[in-house]
């Protein structure tokens, strides 16, 4: 998980944003179920072609590349349900996009006020979590971090396996960096390496902690 900015909230909601949040709570609040138009106008290609450029094309948590393994889920980072935060259906600031693996987890229900799950646009993953290899942990006894992992499920055996093989090619770039005598040389690679660990590339955030681990002078 990497810190995110939001972008420019996209025209279709500031045209439509407050008439669809008070449809969709009208219909909530008579106990009828949103039909599937009304439950899904956050589903825009406009909302989504915006999120996908704020994210990086990656999920908000994992750091998936949403196009290598889905076409990926408009998330509502606090649950948009009846007994959660219904009146964010569209907000812009509850938006985010994430894989179907995430958004499919613990957390589409988890609703808890007291222990708020770690919101990549609110709080900085950098004070939250540590990487060990390819596993992400709370850092201490941070008690949010701790409900972010294990509620979606960010230490997966599919997470794992794709976070090792990132590693595993990172790690033969620094090989070369670490022996490589030739100043001129040396200082190609050493772009190269921090480029691994950019925003807009995959698990970035475990690819950090593994340089730093290993003396690397990531920025």
């Amino acid at each position: 998980m990497r810190l995110l900015s939001k972008h420019q909230k996209p025209k279709v909601l500031i045209d439509n944003a407050a008439m669809w949040t008070k449809m969709y709570c009208e219909c909530l609040a008579s106990g009828q179920e949103p039909d599937k138009d009304l439950a899904t106008k956050y589903n825009h290609p406009e909302i989504k072609q915006a999120l996908e450029d704020e994210t990086h094309g990656k999920c908000a948590y994992c750091e998936s590349k949403i196009r290598h393994i889905s076409y990926g889920d408009i998330e509502h980072i606090l649950p948009k349900n009846k007994d959660a935060r219904p009146e964010l259906y569209v907000e812009w600031s509850n938006l985010t996009l994430s894989c179907e693996q995430c958004n499919r987890s613990g957390k589409r229900t988890y609703y808890n006020p007291q222990l708020p799950l770690i919101n990549p646009y609110n709080d900085d993953p950098e004070k939250n979590f540590q990487a060990i290899g390819p596993l992400v942990y709370g850092l201490g006894a941070n008690k949010r971090a701790y409900a972010t992992e294990k509620t979606l499920k960010l230490n997966r055996s599919s997470l794992v396996i794709q976070r090792t093989e990132r590693i595993d090619k990172v790690n033969s770039l620094l090989y070369i960096w670490e022996n490589e005598e030739h100043s001129d040389m040396k200082d190609i690679v050493e772009s190269q390496l921090h480029e691994e660990y950019g925003e807009d590339k995959e698990y970035s955030f475990v690819i950090k902690w593994f340089l730093a681990a290993r003396n690397f002078p990531v920025k």
